[in-house]
């Protein structure tokens, strides 16, 4: 049996979609995230940008008013709609929202809640375009690295942070699969042997994990 590692914690209905697939697996978390100290003098924010859950959940706990979401990610979107709000627009990743916000709403400022690490792809689509945008860090990630002797037949990726916390103790000889093309290219610093799932879930990622090993067997 291949053996799997991810580097984010898995649901129980995700393991046993590998483990059907005669796939072991095993999953840590190779990062973790924190909240830090910010404030908004706004009253209510107009226009706000959230690009991952850790920024929402920090937002709301602040308990500010906030009139237009947009966000990135299914997962952050399904937050957002379970706590009955409305988003004006969600993306799949950060190129695609900044696209549709330079198309649809060029002339609106936005204020955008993200990790004090954030990439540099959606505040340098906004600021080339001259929309008007002010960055307010909420989270911070913090690298929870461990090492492995074992060699895995495939390491899953789920952002540039997971890769770096992962190369940082260990290399790789299997093959790796990620949730997206901003991971993807970290992951390019370190191996060539790599596919990106088609869709930015987890369970995409899966998808290709056990295609691979049927067509590898």
């Amino acid at each position: 049996m291949k053996t799997i590692l991810s580097t984010k914690k898995l649901s129980l209905a995700q393991k046993e979609h590998l483990l059907n697939a005669q796939l072991a697996v095993v999953d840590v978390d190779f990062i973790t995230t924190a909240p830090i100290s910010f404030s908004v003098t706004e009253k209510e924010v107009v226009n706000a940008i959230f690009s991952s859950l850790n920024g929402v959940k920090a937002v709301l706990d602040k308990g500010i008013t906030i009139k237009n979401y947009f966000c990135v990610g299914k997962r952050t979107e399904s937050l957002l709609n379970e706590l009955n709000i409305k988003v004006e627009h969600c993306a799949p990743n950060a190129k695609a929202l900044s696209e549709y916000i330079i198309t649809n709403h060029k002339d609106k400022s936005y204020h955008y809640f993200c990790a004090k690490d954030r990439l540099e792809i959606l505040p340098n689509a906004l600021t080339k375009n001259r929309i008007k945008w002010k960055e307010i860090p909420v989270y911070k990630t913090i690298y929870t690295p461990k090492k492995y002797e074992q060699e895995f037949d495939g390491v899953l990726f789920f952002s540039p942070s997971g890769v770096e916390s992962f190369f940082s103790n260990n290399s790789l000889t299997g093959h790796s699969f990620c949730i997206g093309n901003t991971t993807a290219k970290a992951l390019k610093k370190y191996t060539e042997q790599y596919t990106v799932a088609s869709q930015p879930s987890i369970e995409n990622v899966l998808v290709k994990v056990i295609k691979h090993f049927k067509s590898n067997d």
